[in-house]
């Protein structure tokens, strides 16, 4: 996967997982608790990481690419 295409991709997972967190909070699904577990631990974590990966994009392929090497 290219770089363009690897950055839409997070950038999308983002987004929804940033309409999940809302329907989270703005609608009465947030009393559910098997919405609220997924909520707290499986959309905020995976949009944290998306976050951080669309940041430091360049230097987490760099790493991936000298490990590949070795």
């Amino acid at each position: 996967m290219g770089a363009a295409a690897l950055r839409k991709t997070l950038r999308w997972l983002h987004i929804i997982g940033g309409l999940i967190l809302g329907t989270y909070l703005y609608s009465p699904w947030g009393s559910d608790p098997v919405f609220t577990f997924a909520t707290l631990y499986i959309i905020i974590p995976a949009m944290a990481i998306s976050g951080i990966w669309m940041w430091q994009q360049a230097a987490i392929s760099r790493l991936f690419r000298r490990q590949a090497k070795s």
